[in-house]
């Protein structure tokens, strides 16, 4: 962020309009000082590391795809940056084995999918560990590694798909405003503030989330086999619970621990 401002001051050759040099020295300036608040409030991002013969990749904060630096500041979890850091640790020759390190609600749908297919498609042995939470996204993921470790007090789950619309057409109707909506294709639209879904918006919404849900089900089950169908209502549960239910693997006191067994 600070570049410009060091070709300004004579380090740099510029190729730049001098009339707004001065102003984007300024903007780059302020910006650099806002991430260095970002990181004493939300520290630093967690980076993927090696401990011994073990690949560490955290998954941290709520997840996205692609996402923009300030959402990574503020604590997001980019499935890019954790794609590229398993085939990272992939072709790696000193790491055998590859732990995933998740603290993590879940996050948008986009790009989880293709994630958790990259881990469970792994060709070094994998475990997802979680001492905190990993519940939906999160859970969609750590699920397909070949292994999954949770402490008792932990919270796992949430295999469910939600979305939310508002509707806010009365509170419009009241402020004296009408929403036209002048749009081609029935279902094209859906979710317009101001307006109400029809029941063919609704209906295309829910068979969209069934979908995604049904997908979800299925990438739980090709590696936890015996999680029955009631446990995947979107609810959540203790580690220890979880354990019982077949969700995750077995029990854990730490991180360390778990990556010290892994290089005993």
């Amino acid at each position: 962020m600070r570049f410009l401002t060091n070709a300004l001051k004579g380090r740099e050759p510029l190729l730049i309009d001098p009339s707004r040099a001065a102003d984007h020295a300024e903007a780059a300036a302020n910006a650099g000082a806002l991430e260095d608040t970002l990181k004493m409030v939300f520290g630093s991002k967690p980076e993927a590391y090696k401990a011994g013969r073990v690949g560490v990749i955290p998954l941290k904060g709520v997840i996205g795809k692609g996402l923009s630096r300030l959402e990574a500041l503020t604590g997001g979890a980019d499935v890019d940056e954790f794609t590229s850091a398993l085939e990272m640790m992939e072709e790696d020759p000193e790491v055998s084995v590859i732990v995933v390190d998740i603290s993590s609600p879940g996050g948008t749908v986009t790009g989880v999918e293709e994630a958790a297919a990259a881990l469970a498609q792994s060709s070094k042995p994998t475990v997802a560990f979680t001492a905190t939470e990993a519940a939906s996204a999160a859970y969609w993921i750590g699920a397909s590694a070949d292994r999954f470790v949770a402490t008792p007090s932990s919270t796992v789950g949430s295999v469910g798909v939600y979305m939310a619309i508002p509707d806010y057409s009365k509170a419009f109707d009241m402020a004296g405003v009408k929403m036209d909506v002048i749009k081609s294709g029935t279902l094209k639209g859906a979710g317009i503030p101001g307006t109400s879904l029809s029941d063919a918006q609704r209906a295309d919404l829910q068979e969209q989330v069934n979908a995604i849900h049904a997908e979800f089900r299925a990438s739980v089950r090709s590696k936890r086999r015996m999680v029955a169908d009631a446990d995947m209502e979107g609810q959540v549960f203790s580690g220890r619970q979880a354990a019982g239910k077949g969700l995750v693997t077995g029990l854990g006191t730490s991180l360390a621990a778990l990556v010290a067994e892994l290089n005993a």
